[in-house]
């Protein structure tokens, strides 16, 4: 039996423990899933945390351990030297057997010499207009991952926008990762979330620090998971709070510094545990991703 770690990050999101228990539910059962969980909770705690064995977490009262950087560093910190790797949002749901399906890609992907991080931009699901039934979109096209070059590639006031894009070539590469959806061996966690990050620009640094690191950015064969964007005409059905709404001059001021952090590590290439590998360089990243700095 081989174990996958789940790391979660979660801001007030009641769909949390929904998203742990379809994660358990819809796994074969032939391998052991062990999650790692961050929450910063608003005001009042009532996210329940299901109280099980394999799951491990830290809970924080906002505006303690807001932005996704931080959150993502502290689920990190349970890592247990598990086989393979899952980083997911916590609003998510499966497809049946979803890991024997990522652990078959990666070991394909891993036979034919590649060192791969599969990741993608999820389908889709949300909830009916008295939020009592689900409705989980088929699974979308698997799409890759690119940067908008047409935006300014200015990251001293932003970052480098990117999106999923019709996948005409058919290529097995991405450019850059999702945040909600990457997978890959442990040895990742080695590669620990830098904890300045808010939320923008979070996926750009990922994916140029898993490169430099000398992994391959790869695709999924198939979807596996579903995710609940973020409305804002939903309303209630969205089930989850937003930090730079309850806290904005704060989220402001962890937006500077997240994008000042960028900038720092970008410019001064800046190596290290919370920055660059020394395996591939920021110039083979800007060749590979067609981006400029």
């Amino acid at each position: 039996m081989e174990s996958i770690f789940i790391q979660i990050a979660s801001y007030h999101d009641y769909e949390l423990p929904l998203t742990i228990l379809d994660a358990l539910e819809k796994s074969s059962k032939n391998n052991l899933l062990n999650f790692g969980i961050h929450l910063s909770y608003y005001e009042n705690d009532d996210i329940a945390i299901p109280d099980f064995n394999n799951i491990k977490y830290k809970k924080d009262k906002a505006p303690e351990g807001i932005g996704v950087g931080y959150g993502r560093y502290m689920a990190n910190s349970f890592y247990d030297g598990e086989e393979y790797y899952f980083q997911i949002d916590s609003h998510t749901r499966f497809v049946k057997n979803w890991d024997e399906i990522l652990i078959n890609c990666y070991k394909k992907y891993l036979s034919e010499g590649c060192n791969p991080v599969i990741t993608a931009y999820p389908s889709n699901y949300w909830y009916d207009d008295d939020c009592s039934t689900i409705i989980i979109d088929n699974p979308s096209p698997i799409q890759t991952i690119i940067f908008e070059k047409e935006k300014p590639d200015n990251i001293e006031s932003k970052f480098i926008p990117q999106k999923a894009s019709m996948n005409e070539q058919g290529n097995i590469f991405c450019r850059s990762v999702s945040g909600g959806s990457l997978f890959s061996s442990g040895s990742i966690s080695e590669i620990s979330p830098n904890k300045k990050m808010f939320y923008w620009g979070e996926e750009l640094l990922t994916a140029l620090r898993l490169f430099t690191h000398g992994y391959d950015l790869m695709l999924p064969e198939e979807q596996t998971i579903f995710h609940l964007y973020f409305n804002p005409i939903n309303g209630a059905r969205n089930f989850r709070r937003h930090a730079w709404n309850d806290f904005p001059e704060y989220s402001n001021i962890l937006k500077n510094e997240s994008n000042a952090e960028l900038y720092n590590i970008i410019n001064n290439k800046i190596l290290g545990n919370q920055g660059l590998g020394i395996k591939r360089t920021i110039e083979q990243f800007e060749y590979y991703s067609q981006i400029k700095f």
